[in-house]
C-alpha cells in the first residue's frame, strides 16, 4: 500500500495545483507532521494540504484545529496570512514541493520521514517543522536553505546522456538501473520497462543502442502522458494511487477521479481518517481492554466467594439436620481418642474399614494436632472438632459463610465500580466515534440526524432506523428510541437494532418492511441465506439490565417479555433515489418501501457478484436514469456481503 507521493506524482499534482496561483491564504494550521493552508480562490474556499514525507494536494478532509497553535502555526500566519500564491513548483524532478507566498516560500519535503520549512527571500530558514544537520546540509534558523544532492532529472535528459547513464549500470537489471540512475521510484521503472517491451529483469548489458532508445522514448511519453486520475485497489482494498492508466495494473480494480487531487484525497484522506480513529480510541481502548479483565477476575472472585458461602451454610445447616448422628459421633471419637490415643485410634479406623464398619468407612480424615476428624455426611466433607460441641462445630461454618457473605459485598462494589468506569470509558470512545474522529469531509449539505444510521421511510410514511454497528446501535436504542416507537430485530446473531419511529401507529405493512429490513442488514445475507425470522417488540421491553453477574457490551441489549414473532421474511431489497425533506438520498430498503416513492429502482438480493461490482453496476444504471450518485454513498446503503441484481425497474 503507498505510503507517499513519488517524484512522478508531484510532478502532475504540481501542474494540475496552478489554478491555485493567485489565491489569498486566509490562515495556516499545522498539527504533527502536516499543515493545512485555507485558501480564498475565484472558485471559494479551498484547503491545500501539505504532510513532510506523505503527500501535498487539495483536501476536503479537515481536521479539526488544534485548541492551542503551535509555534510554528504562529509563524506561518505571521508571515502569510493575507498573502497570495505567486507560484507552486517541484524542484527538479525531486519529492520537493515550493509555494511562494509574496516575499516567501514554503518548501515540502515529502522523501523519507520529510520536512516542512519556510524560507524567505534570500533562502534563509525562518522556521522548519523539524531541525536536523546532515553530512551535506543543514536544517537550523536563519541557516541558508540547501536542497539534498542534485540527482538526474529524467525530463531533462538527453537520448545520448541517457544512453550513458545505462552504460555505467551495464550489469544492473533494466529496473534497478531506470530507478537508481534517473531519481524515479522501482514502480515507474516497471511501467517504463513494460511500455518499452522489456522485461524489467533485462540486464542492461543485453539492450542494445537501439533497445535503450525504444527505453527512453517510452520514458518521455510516459512522464508526459495524459492524466487519467485513479485508484487501484487489490482485494477490494485500495492499494495504490496514481495520476495516469498504468499497465503494471491492468486487470485490477480502478476507480477514476476527475483530477489527480481528488484521488490523493480519497486515497490519503481515508487513511487519515483511519489514523485519526486508531491514534484517539488506541488509549481508550487500553483501558477499555483492562477494565474488561478486571471485571473477569472479578466476577470470577464474586463467584468463589458465593460458592464458598453457599457451601459453609450448607454444611452448617447439614450438622443440624443430622444432629443426633453428628453428636453420637462427636462423643465416640472423643472417647476412643482419650482411651486409645490417636495414633491407635487411626490405625482401628483403618481396621474397621477393611471390615466394612459404617462409622469408619464415613471417616475420610484425622487430624491429630487440631484435635479434628473429616467425616462424609450426604456427599459433603464435614470437619468436625472434637473438642467442640455441636453447634460450636456448626457455629464455625456459619462464620465461614458469613465472612465469604461480606467479602461478597465488598468484591460487588469493586465489580459494580468497575463496570460504572467502563461505562464511562465507552461513553467516550463512542464520544470519539461520533467525531468521526476530529476529521471531517466538507459536504455541500449538512447531514441530517438520521443519516448516521441506515434508514429508510416505510410505504405508509413511516421513518425507520438501524444501526449500521456496535457504536451506532447503542446510540440509536439510548437517544432515539422514544416510548411511541417499535423496535424490531432478527434472529442473526450480530443483527442490527432497528426502530421504528412513531411506530405504535404504524400498519403491518411497515412492520412487515421494518423486520424484512433487520434481516436483510444482518449477517445472513453475506451468508447467503434466502429467508430469516426476526420479531417486534415495544421500546419498554429493551433494556441494558442483566442477570446478576452478566455484563452486555456496547450496542447489546436485553428484551423482556413477549416477543412478535415474522418467519421467513425474504431477504431482498432495493435501490433507489428517494426525495425526503427537499433533498435526494440514495436508498436501499425493502422492495415495497422503495416502490411507494419512485418508478425506478433496482431490486437485489444476496448472491456472487462481489458488492464493489454491484456498486458500479447500481450507480450505472442510476446515472443512465439522470442521477449522479457516488459510489461510496451506493456502497453505504447496501447490507454487507455479496449480491445480484434480480430487477430493474423503470428501464435498463
Amino acid at each position: 500500500m503507498k505510503e507517499g507521493m513519488s517524484s512522478v506524482d508531484i510532478r502532475y499534482i504540481v501542474r494540475e495545483l496552478q489554478w491555485l496561483v493567485g489565491s489569498r491564504v486566509d490562515k495556516v494550521y499545522h498539527d504533527g507532521d502536516e499543515i493545512r493552508i485555507k485558501l480564498r480562490t475565484k472558485e471559494g474556499r479551498a484547503d491545500l494540504i501539505l504532510q513532510a514525507g506523505k503527500r501535498f494536494h487539495v483536501t476536503s478532509y479537515v481536521k479539526e484545529a488544534p485548541k492551542q497553535p503551535s509555534s510554528f502555526t504562529m509563524l506561518l500566519r505571521k508571515h502569510l496570512s493575507g498573502g497570495f500564491i505567486d507560484a507552486i513548483e517541484q524542484h527538479s524532478f525531486d519529492r520537493i514541493v515550493k509555494i511562494r507566498i509574496g516575499e516567501y516560500t514554503i518548501v515540502g519535503e515529502l522523501f523519507g520521514k520529510g520536512n516542512i520549512l519556510l524560507v524567505d527571500s534570500e533562502n534563509k530558514i525562518i522556521a522548519a517543522l523539524r531541525y536536523e544537520e546532515y553530512k551535506d546540509r543543514r536544517i537550523m534558523p536563519k541557516a541558508d536553505y540547501q536542497y539534498p544532492p542534485a540527482r538526474e532529472n529524467p525530463l531533462e535528459v538527453t537520448p545520448e546522456r541517457f544512453l550513458e547513464l545505462m552504460r555505467e549500470e551495464e550489469e544492473l537489471e533494466l529496473v534497478r538501473a531506470l530507478a537508481r540512475k534517473l531519481n524515479m521510484g522501482g514502480m515507474y521503472a516497471e511501467e517504463i520497462s513494460r511500455r518499452a517491451g522489456f522485461e524489467k529483469t533485462t540486464p542492461v548489458k543485453e539492450l542494445s543502442d537501439d533497445d535503450l532508445r525504444k527505453v527512453y522514448e517510452s520514458m518521455m511519453k510516459t512522464f508526459n502522458d495524459e492524466p487519467m486520475p485513479n485508484i487501484v485497489f487489490k482485494d477490494g482494498a485500495m492499494h495504490d494511487v496514481v495520476p495516469i492508466e498504468l499497465k503494471i495494473y491492468e486487470g485490477l480494480e480502478k476507480r477514476y477521479f476527475p483530477t489527480f487531487s481528488e484521488a490523493l484525497d480519497e486515497y490519503f484522506g481515508k487513511i487519515t481518517i483511519e489514523k485519526a480513529r486508531f491514534e484517539q480510541t488506541k488509549r481508550l481502548e487500553g483501558k477499555k481492554r483492562q477494565l474488561l479483565m478486571t471485571l473477569k477476575k472479578q466476577e470470577e472472585m464474586l463467584k468463589g466467594f458465593e460458592e464458598g458461602a453457599k457451601a459453609n451454610q450448607e454444611i452448617g445447616d447439614l450438622i443440624y439436620a443430622n444432629f443426633s448422628l453428628v453428636e453420637r459421633l462427636l462423643e465416640e471419637f472423643r472417647k476412643a481418642t482419650e482411651t486409645l490415643g490417636w495414633d491407635e485410634f487411626k490405625k482401628r479406623i483403618e481396621e474397621g474399614k477393611k471390615a466394612g464398619n459404617k462409622v469408619a468407612l464415613m471417616v475420610k480424615g484425622i487430624d491429630p494436632k487440631e484435635k479434628a476428624v473429616t467425616i462424609e455426611l450426604e456427599g459433603k466433607k464435614v470437619r468436625l472438632y472434637l473438642h467442640k460441641s455441636i453447634g460450636e462445630n456448626a457455629e464455625l461454618y456459619y462464620e465461614k459463610a458469613k465472612k465469604f457473605r461480606h467479602k461478597y459485598e465488598g468484591a460487588l462494589k469493586a465489580y459494580e465500580d468497575t463496570k460504572r468506569k467502563l461505562d464511562e470509558v465507552e461513553k467516550l470512545i463512542e464520544e470519539e466515534m461520533k467525531k468521526e474522529l476530529n476529521v471531517k469531509r466538507i459536504e455541500r449539505r449538512k447531514k441530517k440526524w438520521f443519516e448516521k444510521f441506515r434508514w429508510f421511510i416505510s410505504s405508509e410514511g413511516f421513518l425507520v432506523l438501524a444501526g449500521k454497528d456496535a457504536s451506532t446501535n447503542e446510540i440509536l436504542i439510548k437517544r432515539h428510541m422514544d416510548e411511541n416507537d417499535l423496535y424490531c430485530h432478527a434472529d442473526v446473531y450480530g443483527a442490527p437494532h432497528v426502530v421504528i419511529k412513531d411506530g405504535q401507529k404504524a400498519g403491518e405493512k411497515t412492520i412487515f418492511e421494518a423486520c424484512q429490513f433487520a434481516v436483510s442488514m444482518s449477517k445472513a445475507w453475506s451468508r447467503g441465506v434466502y429467508s430469516e425470522d426476526a420479531y417486534w417488540a415495544y421500546p419498554n421491553q429493551v433494556t441494558k439490565q442483566t442477570p446478576s453477574g452478566e455484563y452486555l457490551g456496547k450496542g447489546a441489549f436485553m428484551v423482556y417479555g413477549k416477543r412478535n414473532w415474522l418467519h421467513g421474511l425474504p431477504l431482498k431489497l432495493a435501490v433507489g433515489v428517494v426525495n425526503y425533506e427537499g433533498e435526494d438520498y440514495v436508498v436501499c430498503a425493502p422492495v415495497d418501501a422503495i416502490k411507494a416513492h419512485t418508478d425506478r429502482y433496482i431490486v437485489i438480493r444476496p448472491g456472487g457478484l462481489k458488492k464493489s461490482e454491484l456498486v458500479k453496476k447500481i450507480k450505472h444504471l442510476l446515472e443512465k436514469w439522470g442521477y449522479r450518485v457516488r459510489e461510496e454513498d451506493i456502497m453505504a446503503t447496501l447490507p454487507p456481503g455479496n449480491g445480484d441484481i434480480v430487477e430493474v425497474k423503470g428501464g435498463e
